[in-house]
């Protein structure tokens, strides 16, 4: 995917998302547990943190500084991006993904073609090079991160044993 292909592709994932949790009350962002232990504020809550580490990564990698994130589990990661995002309210945590979202998607729009291409002296685990492009080639089941994560909570109110009523 080109640069503009990209951006778009990650606002529709984005979308996504939303039309997920348009529907939901306050209190539903607490109550149910979407995806193991997090609920659904947690699932949002660690977003913010992958968009604000993505827009720090295409300066990194252009600098050809190595990304912690190539080798290592995300695990971790996520863990403290929900831990520093618990005291919120769901409002705020719903309000600073939207914010870094837009930042992050300023940054990528303001890359030149080339800087777009780069590709650093870096591998994924699965060999490829780490490009900047490759920053954004996430996808599960088809979908980027927040498609895939908005799957989960649809699917999560689809399935039969949940007995909660979402509209």
């Amino acid at each position: 995917m080109n640069r503009e292909e990209t951006i778009i592709f990650l606002q529709d994932d984005r979308k996504e998302l939303e039309t997920s949790l348009e529907n939901l009350f306050p209190e539903d962002f607490v109550t149910f547990r979407v995806l193991g232990i997090w609920k659904i504020k947690d699932v949002i809550a660690h977003l913010p943190g992958w968009n604000i580490e993505l827009k720090k990564s295409i300066d990194k990698l252009l600098n050809n500084e190595e990304l912690w994130f190539v080798s290592e589990s995300e695990d971790f990661f996520n863990k403290i991006q929900v831990m520093k995002r618990k005291s919120l309210t769901v409002k705020q945590v719903l309000d600073e993904w939207k914010m870094t979202f837009t930042e992050l998607i300023e940054r990528i729009r303001k890359l030149t073609n080339e800087e777009w291409e780069f590709t650093s002296k870096y591998k994924w685990k699965s060999g490829a090079p780490v490009t900047v492009k490759s920053l954004f080639g996430y996808r599960k089941k088809g979908k980027g991160h927040e498609g895939y994560h908005a799957l989960l909570i649809d699917e999560y109110f689809e399935r039969d044993y949940c007995d909660c009523e979402r509209y």
